[in-house]
């Protein structure tokens, strides 16, 4: 009996997190919050990884001046490799998005560097529990055994801005892009959804996704095409001079479907008024021609993957609220839900809205999950 008592007590002593993450190409996506606390809370990081040397990342940090958030400086060192994550990745050392690799490569080096920044935001040890839920296209969700794999592995020990992590995964579960609206969906519809054909398509910034509920079983063939908004704005980069996608990004979506001029101005990269006004006539044309095309080629993708007695459409990502209008448009006599999950504002601090509606549905499954979990393990225990 004392053995078993020791081993509870060792069991609560660590501190368990419960998170949820989405690799989306326009930033990784988290909510956490500490088992047993009451609060929950977001993270968001740059979606960049870049391979660094540690000889580098200490000469950066030596000559330092000020100070920033755990998301801004974040990097990891595992399996022989060092990687720069997010911002710092971003800004110092000019890495990528990797829109094109798989996303559970890259993946692990983001989920690592998560759980450090979560670690230093909660003020916790370095040796920690986690039951973790991640959400992966469905074209790449046979990738799931090797993510885990990996993370077992290399969280156990590995180097997170000069300090030694050990982490043990306590849960792990990963679920279809798409997979948090739906659950959220399920439970407030309850019954009446065995009775549907539902389909839930994930517009995100790297690649469409597609979920099919029948009668309230979802497919295991889920659906996934490189039809991202990053598809549009390399149109728009293409017919205009010394833009970005980086740069046109946020500008294109604070412009809207109505395209207010007023963000793009913010853009523009010639000096003289005439040069201005005529740049600016440009990237307007180019993203009118650009959307137009973007949209014709997702919608005609759509209609290959939806099947035809769809009954009704949840429609998610910042992509799906930016071509909301022709989304409705054309599926005029199906029902479509765009997003339907109502995050708190006081869980958004980063203004993401719809885009954290997904790993927030996660969450909330997954949190509900883990917690009956331990709520068994506990009972057990009772009656040692």
């Amino acid at each position: 009996m004392k053995r078993k008592t020791a081993t509870v007590n060792n069991f609560d002593s660590t501190p368990l997190v419960i998170i949820a993450l989405d690799f989306g190409g326009s930033g990784t996506k988290g909510i956490y919050s500490l088992y047993g606390g009451s609060e929950a809370h977001s993270m968001f990081m740059e979606p960049e990884v870049g391979d660094i040397t540690q000889d580098s990342i200490k000469t950066h940090e030596q000559n330092l001046m000020g100070d920033t958030d755990p998301e801004n400086r974040a990097w990891v060192s595992v399996n022989g490799q060092t990687k720069a994550v997010g911002y710092l990745a971003q800004n110092k050392y000019y890495a990528n998005a990797g829109l094109v690799e798989l996303k559970y490569e890259r993946a692990i080096y983001k989920t690592l560097a998560a759980i450090w920044v979560i670690k230093e935001r909660l003020r916790l040890p370095l040796k920690i529990r986690i039951a973790l839920s991640v959400l992966l296209p469905p074209g790449e969700f046979k990738n799931k055994v090797e993510f885990e794999q990996l993370l077992r592995t290399y969280s156990a020990d590995y180097l997170a801005s000069g300090v030694t992590m050990q982490v043990e995964c306590v849960m792990f579960k990963c679920l279809p892009e798409g997979a948090g609206i739906y659950l959220s969906h399920q439970r407030r519809m309850g019954e009446v959804l065995k009775q549907k054909v539902c389909v839930v398509v994930m517009v995100g910034f790297r690649n469409t996704s597609v979920l099919i509920s029948y009668r309230g079983i979802v497919s295991k063939e889920g659906k996934t095409s490189d039809l991202g908004m990053v598809r549009m704005l390399e149109k728009v980069v293409t017919a205009t001079s010394g833009q970005t996608v980086e740069r046109l990004t946020r500008a294109i979506a604070q412009a809207g479907s109505e395209i207010d001029t007023r963000p793009l101005v913010r853009v523009l990269r010639s000096r003289s008024r005439e040069g201005r006004t005529s740049e600016l006539t440009t990237i307007v044309n180019a993203i009118k021609i650009a959307r137009y095309e973007y949209v014709t080629a997702l919608t005609s993708w759509l209609d290959q993957v939806v099947p035809l007695d769809v009954e009704e459409i949840l429609f998610c990502g910042g992509t799906a609220d930016y071509i909301k209008k022709e989304l409705n448009s054309h599926y005029p006599a199906t029902p479509c839900i765009f997003t339907g999950v109502s995050v708190p504002k006081s869980l958004d601090k980063h203004c993401l809205a719809s885009r954290l509606a997904d790993v927030y549905g996660a969450f909330l499954y997954f949190d509900e999950r883990v917690k009956q979990h331990f709520a068994r393990h506990a009972e057990v225990v009772s009656h040692v």
